[in-house]
């Protein structure tokens, strides 16, 4: 959904006020290798502080590629420039099941990967998915990573949490594929707001960039606690956090794929605590991806965001909002797609297929041609004139099974009917297509090659 009109005028004033906060305010980046670059290149820093002027900022701009392509042995993906990432979820901590919460375990991070590689919607799968305490912590993103590998053939992000896991996962993706040339996997990394890098986020997102892959750098502010209360103070905040993430990796690996990210929530100052969802969620993602062409640069914005606890009007509500708002913009890669709710802590089985189907339902419509010779039917309008209808003409015949939506999940019938048929409830037929889902899962076929890096790699866990 399209909150706002984002003006030219707009985006050329937050330029000029993130300009002055990067040459004026600075940025924080905790690394002492990086900020010796810095300084070989005539950048002004005090102490952890960076300051960026004009002509440095233009200059990291001018080499950052529009787009570029994952390229795997199985898939290619493009990102950037019309090509479109959808990958589901990151970071949730628990399981919804049965209207009560629990940890995750191995077995769900698998079915969560099958869900993945069954989806006509998804194209990318994010490693990183979900916690499993069962992991051992020095093990747990190589782990997720090789079982990502194992179910999913799509292209891979991998893990972006420090320099010891990054790299790791990074040279798991290059031992299975069997190449170190090209994109072959991203990364997904953040900054600290307000207006600060981390040692740890800094080695996990350069681990990418000296190896020339991509990496999405993205904020996530809370207004109000972490960036200004203010939608435009927030905004033009985000702006500076991201954009001098965005030249650090220019002035690492100038041409280095990068992408310009933004998940940053609305809060409630009542609690003092962060709020994923609401219109202001659809501004940010609107001004994140008019901010990123503005630069022509691939934009990350959010996917199902919501707040909810269960799967009822609320969390349906939050949900359409922000992924309805990241197709309109058509962001170059959305994340945390599928499934997510309490503020990306818990995931859901029977949300995701139900995300999936609304998403589902919004791409159907976006290719068609609806005024084309063939669609405006003027000559079956002209057959069958006022007072008729077309329950029997040929067209409707050929093509009623394609032509319209049809949400299978959803209830369509009419109250009797449904009665009729038992009230079986929409969470009810979720819970249904998800088992059927993981029922007639298929697993990928892969090289002996391919299969001893993931038995290397999950050593202990057979899954």
């Amino acid at each position: 959904m399209i909150i706002n009109e984002v003006k030219q005028s707009e985006l050329e004033m937050i330029h000029e006020k993130t300009l002055y906060l990067l040459e004026h305010v600075g940025v924080d980046f905790e690394h002492t290798e990086l900020l010796e670059l810095y300084r070989k290149q005539g950048i002004r820093t005090e102490g952890n502080r960076v300051y960026f002027d004009r002509k440095t900022v233009e200059r990291a701009l001018s080499t950052v590629p529009p787009s570029f392509i994952l390229k795997t042995p199985f898939e290619e993906l493009k990102i950037g420039e019309g090509g479109q990432a959808i990958s589901s979820s990151s970071g949730a901590r628990k399981i919804l099941r049965d209207n009560n919460v629990y940890d995750p375990t191995p077995q769900d991070y698998v079915n969560i990967r099958k869900l993945d590689a069954s989806s006509s919607m998804i194209n990318l799968s994010s490693s990183p998915l979900t916690y499993v305490p069962a992991f051992p912590k020095e093990r747990a993103e190589v782990i997720k990573g090789a079982l990502t590998l194992k179910y999913s053939t799509h292209p891979v992000i991998m893990s972006c949490f420090g320099k010891t896991d990054a790299e790791e996962t990074i040279q798991l993706a290059r031992d299975f594929y069997d190449t170190d040339e090209g994109y072959f996997t991203i990364g997904v990394g953040n900054v600290i707001s307000p207006l600060r890098y981390a040692k740890d986020d800094i080695e996990g997102q350069l681990a990418y960039t000296k190896r020339n892959l991509p990496v999405v750098i993205a904020c996530c502010a809370i207004p109000g606690m972490t960036s200004p209360v203010t939608l435009g103070g927030t905004i033009v905040q985000n702006n500076a956090e991201v954009l001098a993430g965005v030249i650090m990796t220019q002035l690492v690996n100038p041409g280095a794929p990068v992408v310009y990210g933004n998940t940053t929530y609305v809060s409630n100052m009542r609690k003092a605590m962060p709020v994923s969802w609401g219109c202001e969620e659809a501004l940010f993602i609107q001004y994140a991806k008019a901010m990123a062409d503005y630069y022509h640069v691939p934009c990350r914005t959010g996917g199902s965001l919501s707040m909810g606890k269960e799967l009822d009007y609320q969390n349906g509500a939050e949900t359409a909002m922000s992924l309805m708002t990241s197709l309109d913009v058509k962001a170059d890669f959305i994340f945390h797609s599928f499934g997510e709710m309490d503020g990306l802590n818990v995931f859901s089985f029977e949300k995701y297929v139900l995300d999936e189907q609304m998403m589902a339902a919004r791409k159907s419509v976006e290719s068609i041609d609806i005024f084309s010779e063939e669609d405006m039917d003027l000559e079956t309008i002209q057959e069958v004139g006022p007072g008729g209808n077309y329950l029997a003409e040929e067209e409707t015949i050929l093509r009623y099974r394609t032509e319209i939506y049809y949400p299978e999940l959803y209830s369509l019938e009419n109250y009797a009917d449904w009665e009729r048929n038992g009230r079986v409830s929409v969470e009810q037929k979720a819970k249904e297509r998800v088992e059927k889902r993981l029922k007639e899962y298929t697993a990928p076929e892969y090289t002996e090659k391919q299969r001893a890096v993931l038995e290397k790699a999950l050593e202990g866990f057979d899954l």
